[in-house]
């Protein structure tokens, strides 16, 4: 099996710890904020933040790009919204976020979620048997948590952390189903 099989494997469990962390350390009930509003009020968690992204991003698109895309139907589909997807994530570290305006990062936030949204959908219609079934059962539950964001922002970040591991089971499930 291709090296390339792994990072992605590496990538969701930093990512699934380093969020979790993050969002344990930082939030306040009573002050309701997305994940990137918590790491933009302090440098060290904005630094936190910016690496989580940066060592991520890169994993997940050697996964998804070197290892899912040349083996997957609509090669040409998923590799755009997959390669959207990383470039929107190095990106968002460029742009911190500022609690209660719309930023750059906030447009290329909403980018990489439906790029995530999209790339779930295209793997549910491009792989076989059983994966397909877990892949569409994904995009939906994704489909009404990012409703969901938009609809209760007090409880934003209780639907962005389950969207984003989601995402990541998503990408880890398109990997197994092509090994």
């Amino acid at each position: 099996m291709s090296w390339t099989f792994f990072p992605a494997f590496i990538g969701t469990l930093i990512s699934i710890g380093a969020w979790t962390y993050l969002a344990r350390r930082e939030h306040i009930a009573h002050v309701p904020r997305t994940l990137s509003e918590l790491a933009s009020e302090k440098p060290e968690a904005l630094k936190y933040y910016r690496i989580v992204l940066w060592v991520c991003g890169p994993l997940f698109a050697v996964t998804t790009l070197f290892f899912i895309v040349p083996r997957i139907e609509n090669q040409i589909a998923v590799g755009a919204a997959c390669a959207l997807t990383v470039l929107a994530e190095l990106l968002i570290g460029i742009y911190p976020a500022q609690r209660g305006k719309i930023t750059t990062h906030d447009l290329i936030a909403g980018l990489m979620g439906a790029a995530m949204l999209a790339s779930a959908y295209l793997f549910a219609f491009s792989l076989g048997a059983i994966y397909s079934h877990i892949e569409i059962s994904f995009a939906i539950i994704m489909t009404i948590l990012a409703a969901l964001t938009i609809l209760d922002r007090k409880r934003y970040l209780f639907y962005e952390l389950p969207f984003i591991f989601i995402a990541h089971g998503s990408i880890l499930v398109a990997a197994l189903a092509l090994r």
